[in-house]
C-alpha cells in the first residue's frame, strides 16, 4: 500500500509538471542579475521571502549553479550571462588587468584610446544574447540598466538601444560609446534624474527600512579587522548623510546610497519607467531587458552577509522584484524572467571564526609587499618587479634586459608556495595547459581549470594565485571600508542560483551544477533561435524550448 501511493503521488507530480504551461514564445525577456547573490545567502533567505523572490523562486530553479571561473568579480561575471562564453572568451579576465605593453591598469569597460572616463563594450571580445536577437528578428530592441557600469554594458552587448548605470551624484547616464547616446535616450533619463533629485531634496529618502522582528534579532556588534561596528540597522555608515542641502551630492551620502536597499529601489524605479516609456513588449519582435541590480555587493562588502543589514536588504531585495514583477504582469504580454548572480561571497572572516569555522583576515597589500621586497632581495632587481594590484593575478614588470622574466617567476611561484595564507600557485604556462573536457561539470573542475576558463593570453597574469578559503582581504580601519569580498575560485565565490519563471512555469527544483554560460543559450531558445557564434554553454530544457 505504501508502494502504491508513493506511486500515485509520484504520478500526480508528473501529470502536474506535464499540465505547466512551458516557456512561451515571449515578447519581453527580462534577465537581472543581483549582484553578490550567493547560492549561501539566498538558501539562508529563501524561506522568508514573500514577494518577487519568492515568485521566482517558484519556477524552474537551480539553486547551486556556477560561475565556474576563477575570476569571480562583477565584470567577468557579468560578462558571461548573456554571451554564453566564460571569461576566457570575452576576454573580460578581471574587474581591472595591466596592459603588458603600457603597464598601466585597464578597466574593464573603459574605451580604448579615449579619455580615461569613457565607458563602453569595445573591451568586450564577443555578442551577447540581445544582439543575436535583434540580428534574428527586425524589430527587436535590446536595453540594459545597472548601478554599475560593468554591469550594464557587459549585459548589453554591442548593439543595444539604451545602457544606462547610476552616477553618483547625477542619477543615470550612457555613453556613445555604450550604446545610442542621441537627445532620444539621455533627456528621458535626465527628467527621471531631475525628478528624483528633487524629490530627495524635498523629503529626504529614508535609505533603510526598519528591520522586522528576525532581522533585529541578528543585530549583533562585531569587530572586523580594526573596525568595530554596531551591527544595527540603519548601520553607522547611513546615519548623518541626508543632512545639508546639498547632500546629494556629497561622497559619504552616494556611498551609503550604494549600500542600501534605497540603490535596489532606484535601479528598479528607472527600469520600470523605462519599460513604460519604450513600451517594451508591446512591438512585433522580442525585446530584451537586462537589469543589475547592486545594493546586495556593496551592502556584502562594507557589512557582511551574515548580519541584521543584510536580513533587511535581502527583505527589501524581494519587495523591490515584486515591483517590478508587478509592472511586468500588467502588460499583458508573454514574458520570461531570469534571475541569476555575477558572482558569491563570503561572510567576513571573524563571524565565520566566531561561529566555529575557519576565518582568515588577509593584508594582502603588505603580503604584495613584502613579496616584491624578496624579490628584490633574491634577484637584485629594480623595484617593483611584480604589479600585484590584483594579488590574485600577479604580472612580471620586471625589464627583461636586466633580469629574466623566467628567474622572476621561478623565484616569485616558490615565494607564495611558502606562505601559509597561499593554497595554490600556477604559472601562466600551467593555465593555459588546463584545459577542460567538453561536459566537465562545473563543479568538478580543478583549481588550474577554474583559472583556465578565466584565461586571455593578452590579458592575463603570469601567475595565478589561490588563498586560504574563507578569507577576508584587507583590513578595515573606517566606516565605509571592505570588511568581506569574494573574487576567489573556491565555491562561495563560484555558487549562484539560477531561476527562470514565466506565468504558469512548473514550481522545480533542479539540483544540476548548470551554469550561467547556459543562460543565453537557453534564452536564445525561448526566442526560438540558435545562437549564431559558438558558445561554451547549452540550451537548458525548460519545456521544448531547446533545438532539436
Amino acid at each position: 500500500m505504501h508502494r502504491l501511493i508513493l506511486a500515485v503521488a509520484a504520478l500526480a507530480a508528473t501529470s502536474a509538471i506535464a499540465q505547466a504551461a512551458p516557456p512561451p514564445r515571449p515578447k519581453l525577456i527580462v534577465a537581472i542579475s543581483v549582484d553578490q547573490l550567493s547560492t549561501e545567502v539566498f538558501e539562508k533567505y529563501r524561506p522568508g521571502y514573500t514577494a518577487g523572490l519568492k515568485t521566482l523562486a517558484n519556477g524552474v530553479t537551480f539553486p547551486t549553479s556556477y560561475q565556474s571561473h576563477a575570476a569571480t568579480e562583477t565584470c567577468p561575471g557579468h560578462s558571461t550571462i548573456l554571451t554564453g562564453r566564460h571569461p576566457a572568451g570575452t576576454g573580460i579576465v578581471a574587474n581591472s588587468w595591466t596592459d603588458r605593453k603600457t603597464g598601466q591598469s585597464v578597466y574593464c569597460v573603459s574605451v580604448p584610446g579615449e579619455d580615461s572616463k569613457a565607458r563602453g563594450h569595445q573591451n568586450l571580445r564577443v555578442t551577447t544574447l540581445g544582439d543575436w536577437i535583434k540580428a534574428a528578428r527586425r524589430g527587436a530592441r535590446t536595453f540594459a540598466v545597472a548601478g554599475k557600469d560593468r554591469a550594464a554594458i557587459t549585459m548589453a552587448g554591442k548593439h543595444a538601444d539604451g545602457v544606462y548605470w547610476w552616477s553618483d551624484g547625477t542619477g543615470f547616464v550612457t555613453s556613445p560609446f555604450a550604446g545610442p547616446a542621441g537627445p532620444r535616450v539621455t533627456q528621458p533619463a535626465e527628467a527621471f534624474n531631475a525628478a528624483l533629485m528633487a524629490k530627495w531634496t524635498a523629503t529626504p529618502p529614508q535609505l533603510w527600512p526598519a528591520p522586522s522582528p528576525a532581522c533585529a534579532a541578528l543585530v549583533k556588534r562585531e569587530q572586523f579587522g580594526q573596525l568595530e561596528l554596531s551591527g544595527e540597522v540603519p548601520p553607522e555608515m547611513a546615519k548623518g548623510v541626508t543632512e545639508g542641502e546639498d547632500f546629494t551630492a556629497t561622497k559619504r551620502f552616494n556611498e551609503a546610497m550604494r549600500a542600501s536597499p534605497t540603490f535596489d529601489a532606484t535601479i528598479a524605479d528607472f527600469a520600470i519607467d523605462l519599460i513604460t516609456r519604450e513600451k517594451l513588449g508591446k512591438g512585433s519582435a522580442p525585446d530584451l531587458l537586462a537589469i543589475g541590480l547592486s545594493a546586495t555587493d556593496y551592502v556584502g562588502h562594507r557589512l557582511g552577509n551574515g548580519g541584521a543589514e543584510m536580513c533587511v536588504q535581502q527583505a527589501a531585495l524581494d519587495a523591490t522584484i515584486g515591483r517590478l514583477l508587478d509592472r511586468i504582469t500588467a502588460l499583458n504580454i508573454p514574458f520570461v524572467v531570469m534571475l541569476t548572480a555575477d558572482h558569491g561571497a563570503t561572510d567576513a572572516s571573524e563571524r565565520h571564526f566566531e561561529q566555529g569555522g575557519h576565518g582568515y583576515r588577509i593584508d594582502d597589500k603588505a603580503l604584495m609587499m613584502r613579496l616584491n621586497d624578496a624579490l628584490e632581495a633574491e634577484l637584485a632587481v629594480i623595484w617593483p618587479p611584480l604589479s600585484t594590484e590584483d594579488p590574485q593575478q600577479l604580472y612580471i614588470v620586471a625589464d627583461p634586459d636586466e633580469t629574466p622574466h623566467e628567474r622572476v617567476l621561478e623565484a616569485a611561484v616558490a615565494w607564495l608556495k611558502a606562505q601559509p595564507e597561499v593554497k595554490a600557485v600556477f604559472s601562466r604556462a600551467e593555465v593555459e595547459a588546463a584545459t577542460v573536457p567538453p561536459g566537465t561539470p562545473a563543479d568538478q573542475l580543478t583549481m588550474a581549470q577554474r583559472f583556465h576558463e578565466s584565461y586571455d593570453a593578452e590579458r592575463s597574469g603570469d601567475i595565478a594565485v589561490a588563498y586560504a578559503e574563507r578569507a577576508s582581504y584587507g583590513v578595515p580601519r573606517e566606516v565605509g571600508d571592505t570588511v568581506a569580498g569574494h573574487g576567489t575560485p573556491w565555491d562561495h565565490d563560484r555558487q549562484v542560483p539560477i531561476l527562470f519563471w514565466w506565468p504558469g512555469a512548473p514550481a522545480e527544483r533542479r539540483n544540476q551544477p548548470v551554469e550561467t554560460v547556459d543562460i543565453a543559450p537557453t534564452l536564445a531558445g525561448v526566442v526560438g533561435i540558435k545562437p549564431p557564434v559558438p558558445v561554451d554553454g547549452r540550451c537548458i530544457d525548460l519545456g521544448g524550448n531547446c533545438p532539436k
